[in-house]
């Protein structure tokens, strides 16, 4: 008689740093290299770090406890990683300062706060404490009007934010149960609640019109998707093909910075990405600023360092280095960095009483 096979367990990873070893803080340091920069609060006082990680289809779950620490994501981190997913993070308990964009804001415990990982920012605390997600881009583009404008967004209270912390509470809580046939489901669920949230909090409260400047929104930033390859495309090609005045497509484009500035960063950002993607050829430059609609590959390049940090070869020569560039995928990014880290707490492992310091679940 033959038994049905025991359903396949999604991919996890617990990891534990111990504040009586004394490579901790470096350990944790190459966790987490892919996309931040790791900057010790307290240096007089022990480190630890744990987490443990779930992978969904398009969604990357962390939850974490650890001593205080300085998350630094600049443009040289965000041009060697070619990371290009959105953090949604909450913290259970205490409360976390970032800056983005030059404003500096704390955000209270089970707060929720978004971020994209193709901007620079930084965030700090005395303490770790917190859930996190990792979503993929594009699963949130096919739900939102834009994502180019969530940078930063904060949402401090409501129904929603009670659900979708709920749902990641809820979803970590289940995690060692989770199958890969019913993967797909949680996925799905998190980033709908997810973009519901990112909704209400960018929605003008009180406003009748909000959700119809919000779709009309949406076909326009869909529209410049694909036509970002035109050298000419500009505001007066989105008034013709919306039929809209000159003064309301400016008003919709206002959150994000307005036309001209949203074309531009969905230029530069779409030649990062093709730039850092992790194939063997890479069009030359000179193709790649045509291909995303420069005119001259000069105002390619001197518009491009002045977004990123350094010049478009300048990045494209970290991403010969594997050591240092993992992928444009956290998730793989992270599968490099675990099994960096495997030796190392192993090691740790042996001089300690406690249970070892690494568990692999799910593989």
């Amino acid at each position: 008689m033959t038994h049905p096979a025991a359903p396949t367990r999604v991919q996890r990873q617990e990891i534990a740093l111990s504040a009586e070893a004394p490579d901790s803080f470096e350990n944790f340091r190459i966790l987490v290299h892919p996309m931040f920069d790791l900057v010790r609060v307290r240096a007089e006082e022990p480190f630890f770090a744990h987490a443990s990680i779930t992978c969904l289809p398009d969604v990357l779950l962390s939850r974490a406890v650890g001593a205080g620490a300085r998350f630094e994501r600049d443009h040289r981190t965000i041009a060697r990683s070619g990371i290009d997913d959105i953090l949604v993070l909450t913290y259970l308990s205490g409360s976390f300062r970032c800056e983005v964009d030059g404003s500096v804001r704390m955000v209270a415990a089970e707060e929720i706060a978004f971020f994209d990982l193709t901007r620079p920012f930084n965030i700090q605390t005395d303490r770790v404490d917190n859930i996190s997600l990792h979503v993929a881009r594009r699963r949130l583009a096919e739900l939102l009007p834009s994502v180019a404008d969530i940078h930063g967004t904060v949402l401090r209270q409501g129904a929603l934010r009670d659900m979708l912390l709920a749902q990641m509470r809820t979803c970590h809580a289940l995690a060692p149960r989770i199958t890969t046939a019913e993967s797909p489901s949680f996925s799905d669920a998190m980033v709908q609640l997810v973009a519901g949230g990112l909704q209400h909090a960018k929605r003008p409260c009180g406003s009748p019109t909000a959700h119809a400047g919000l779709a009309s929104l949406t076909d326009m930033t869909n529209f410049i998707e694909d036509q970002l390859a035109r050298v000419d495309l500009g505001p007066d090609d989105l008034a013709r093909a919306f039929g809209l005045s000159r003064a309301t497509l400016y008003r919709l484009f206002e959150p994000l910075g307005g036309v001209a500035a949203y074309i531009l960063d969905r230029r530069l950002n779409r030649a990062l990405q093709a730039i850092t993607a992790p194939h063997p050829a890479h069009p030359r430059l000179k193709q790649l600023a045509h291909a995303v609609g420069f005119a001259h590959p000069t105002s390619f390049s001197r518009a491009f360092k002045k977004r990123f940090g350094m010049p478009p070869h300048a990045v494209r020569a970290l991403r010969a280095y594997p050591e240092d560039v993992q992928s444009t995928a956290w998730r793989q990014a992270m599968a490099t960095q675990l099994a960096r880290l495997e030796t190392a707490q192993n090691v740790q492992a042996q001089a300690m009483t406690t249970a070892p310091a690494a568990v692999a679940i799910g593989h």
